[in-house]
């Protein structure tokens, strides 16, 4: 049938299926069924400018806050191919997490930050990054789709904070791999002793002096990039089996390294001599933890490749938990054994490993850790480069960005465009810039994204549904009835968790920037704030979970996962410099531009709006307006007055649903979920 009467048949449902409910009242009261049908027309536009108001579906805010269809994103349907193993995705988020950063992160968080208590900032990290981990770890077994943190952001907060999260992400990624080349040159460059540096600038000449611009033409980082992009292009399966090998070799490595700095050591290295296992005191744990943190960031790659496992539900989360489970183990073994290796204060910050097997005569280990070194930035590239043109192809697919990076070659089952676009603008970078402008950029876009998941669970488990008060623990219903009557009202729910969002933000200011002052009123602000946003945090624990899909794994001890996520990372992200913060703002008002350009109109969630079937439908399909119907007409349009303008309803926005989906929904009394 055309769209026409498609569109005329769909209108009709709201009268067809209250038919059922409106004909005993008929039968003893035929006036009501009479004045219903009189009113229709009335009650429709009625319908139609609180379904505007209510759901914005109509207005430019609800257009830049519609939703992606819950049902349609857990369709295992795909163009790419499904065929990766949970052994090759444990190994990918090894790559991932085991780059540079424990070859030359390690290094400074021992020296200038906790001492040889720097094991314990890596398992103080392990630990908060397990929150993280678990909200991933849910989303992906309930969402198997590439794009991880923006594809969840699109189904639960909407189009526009979707597009700003995955447009940060592709900047991170391509910034990012480009600084792993130069990280990668460096090295190889060191270990030439700057022979290949000086050939380059005898051949090609040098570039202008800058602060910006790397004054010799980086040809080893260049050709790294596009030598991994080629690999890519052969395919998932075997660019993830090399992966893994290289990935293994680089366990090998670690394993190795960390034995011997134990055979090469001495305790005598954590003595009061040089001063003690504490020589920062129990803060430099802390601040140390704030510096490796960064050496977790990785483990959220796995979700990207949800779209082509071959079993999403059951390989995801034993490859996430699993990768990060083993890096734990090797970080913490590996910064354990350096500070034993050597004192604190004599390591190198820059090679650690290196110099100091170097120091003890151990030669051949310095070149061990140097092969490591290069395996980790070559895995890590690898790693990289294979997520980008999949964020490139989720975005595309949902028609935000140009259509022509959603091209996925099918004999391959690569995102073509998106890998040689993305491949080749890393490679540029990589070519002219020098590392520190390029680092600069980095973070944001993890940061933002481990932000993001923590909003978007806690949206997806206790506000996503529409109908009905929230339950609340058993050990929150011993307080006074009143209050407990008003916690469990869903605008209650909804102000506390805004509320937390904002404190936390200030906790992490106030962590930040006061209490480092050590004034007495810097102290008392952070204590009042951050207990506030301890009773916050508390409050909302008081509410029960729901169940989005049974069966399905959901995270344990709700809501502290989204809810410590949140907070540690907030913590972190006001952390960074202003001049990165100034730069995320330069390249949001470009993708904005962009999306206002294109992608508002040619969203998919914007032309299934345009066939979406009228709010009003779904007052039908609330159980309590259904329970209404047998009372009286009265009590349906008072019911359905309550479930489009409540304070207490959050606006749902509902778009291309068929009829089948909605009579199974009224049938069954259950509420819609995309």
């Amino acid at each position: 049938q055309s769209t026409a009467e498609n569109s005329t048949v769909v209108s009709c449902l709201p009268s067809l299926l209250a038919l059922p409910l409106l004909l005993p009242l008929s039968t003893d009261n035929p006036s009501l069924l009479q004045h219903h049908i009189m009113t229709g027309a009335a009650n429709r536009r009625r319908n139609s400018i609180l379904s505007s108001c209510c759901s914005g579906g109509g207005t430019f805010l609800g257009k830049l806050l519609r939703q992606k269809s819950l049902t349609e994103a857990r369709s295992l349907e795909t163009p790419l191919k499904r065929c990766l193993t949970a052994y090759q995705l444990i190994f990918y988020g090894i790559a991932h997490m085991a780059g540079a950063g424990i070859y030359v992160l390690a290094g400074t968080v021992i020296k200038t930050k906790a001492g040889p208590a720097a094991s314990l900032s890596f398992l103080l990290c392990a630990l908060l990054s397990v929150f993280t981990g678990l909200c991933y770890v849910e989303f992906s077994t309930l969402i198997p789709r590439a794009g991880s943190c923006y594809t969840f952001t699109y189904i639960t907060l909407g189009e526009l904070p979707a597009f700003l999260v995955g447009w940060t992400m592709i900047s991170d990624l391509v910034i990012g791999m480009a600084s792993v080349a130069k990280a990668f040159s460096s090295t190889v460059d060191a270990i030439s002793h700057q022979a290949i540096s000086n050939a380059t600038r005898t051949h090609f000449g040098s570039l202008p002096e800058s602060d910006y611009l790397d004054p010799n033409i980086d040809l080893v980082g260049f050709s790294l990039i596009i030598a991994l992009m080629l690999l890519t292009l052969t395919g998932a399966a075997i660019s993830m089996s090399v992966n893994m090998v290289l990935s293994a070799v680089q366990c090998v490595c670690l394993t190795l390294m960390a034995g011997a700095c134990y055979v090469l050591g001495s305790p005598d290295n954590w003595s009061a001599e040089h001063g003690g296992f504490f020589p920062f005191g129990v803060s430099g744990v802390i601040n140390g933890a704030t510096v490796a943190i960064f050496a977790f960031s990785g483990f959220e790659a796995i979700a990207n490749a949800a779209e082509e496992c071959k079993d999403p539900r059951r390989s995801l989360p034993v490859a996430l938990l699993t990768s990060l489970g083993i890096i734990t183990l090797l970080y913490f073994a590996s910064s354990l054994g350096l500070s034993y290796l050597s004192p604190y204060s004599e390591l190198d910050a820059g090679s650690p490993f290196v110099v100091a097997f170097q120091s003890h005569g151990a030669a051949w280990l310095s070149y061990v850790a140097a092969g490591g070194t290069l395996l980790a930035t070559g895995a890590t590239k690898l790693a990289t480069i294979y997520v980008m043109p999949r964020l490139f192809y989720a975005l595309a697919a949902d028609g935000v960005i140009f259509p022509c990076f959603a091209y996925v070659q099918p004999r391959l089952g690569v995102p073509l465009v998106g890998l040689v676009f993305g491949g080749l603008l890393s490679a540029v970078l990589a070519l002219v810039f020098n590392i520190h402008t390029l680092a600069n950029f980095v973070s944001m876009g993890v940061l933002l994204s481990y932000l993001m998941i923590g909003v978007d669970l806690f949206y997806l488990r206790y506000l996503l549904h529409r109908w009905g008060d929230h339950s609340l623990r058993a050990w929150a219903c011993c307080i006074s009835p009143g209050l407990a009557n008003w916690l469990c009202r869903r605008s209650t729910l909804t102000r506390l968790f805004v509320g937390y969002l904002g404190v936390s933000l200030l906790t992490g200011v106030l962590i930040n920037y006061a209490a480092p002052l050590l004034t007495w009123w810097a102290l008392l602000a952070t204590v009042l704030v951050g207990a506030v946003n301890l009773l916050m945090l508390v409050c909302l624990c008081a509410y029960q979970p729901r169940t989005v899909e049974p069966g399905v794994y959901e995270a344990p001890l709700m809501p502290l996962p989204p809810l410590m996520a949140f907070f540690i990372n907030a913590v972190l992200i006001v952390r960074l410099e202003w001049l990165t913060w100034v730069r995320f703002l330069v390249w949001s008002i470009f993708g904005l531009i962009m999306y206002g350009a294109y992608g508002y109109r040619n969203s998919v969630s914007a032309k299934d709006t345009q066939q979406s079937i009228p709010l009003d439908t779904a007052d039908l399909a609330s159980p309590d307006a259904a329970a209404a119907a047998s009372s009286g007409l009265d009590e349906i349009e008072s019911a359905d007055a309550e479930s489009l303008c409540s304070e207490d309803t959050a606006p749902l926005m509902m778009g291309g649903r068929s009829s089948a989906k909605l009579t199974a929904s009224v049938s069954n009394g259950n509420d819609f979920r995309g």
